[in-house]
């Protein structure tokens, strides 16, 4: 079993008008100097098979057919093994990866829920510290 993450976005030279629209949105938001906003889909999948090679074909064939339009958006994915000898939640909670698992770092609120995506985050001040 494969846990798979889709990212789909539109190609460059495609008109993004909602990018455009959170481009012009996040100055008001006191978010100044982002530029190129570009705005996609993120689709998670979770997919049976035991050979990789095989599940990645699949899922390629899947963005092609279905879940982008190769036309206008371009797709890339990630597979991560799951079921047995995959991640584990150890008795406090600690998640414990296989040695060979790969990681990915987010950034610092990756795991918040008061993020610049919240519009009712709280955005302290550089005067307040």
């Amino acid at each position: 079993m494969f846990k798979v993450s889709v990212y789909v976005t539109p190609k460059s030279g495609i008109s993004d008008p909602q990018g455009a629209t959170v481009e012009r949105a996040l100055p008001a938001l006191g978010f100044e100097g982002v530029e190129q906003v570009r705005v996609g889909r993120f689709i998670t999948l979770e997919v049976d098979g035991a050979e990789e090679e095989v599940v990645r074909r699949d899922v390629d064939d899947m963005c092609r057919r279905l879940l982008a339009n190769p036309i206008i958006e371009d797709y890339y994915f990630e597979l991560t093994a799951s079921g047995p000898g995959a991640a584990q939640m150890s008795v406090d909670g600690d998640i414990v990866l296989p040695s060979d698992a790969a990681l990915r770092i987010a950034g610092e609120h990756a795991g918040s829920p008061w993020t610049a995506a919240d519009p009712f985050a709280h955005r302290e001040s550089e005067s307040e510290e």
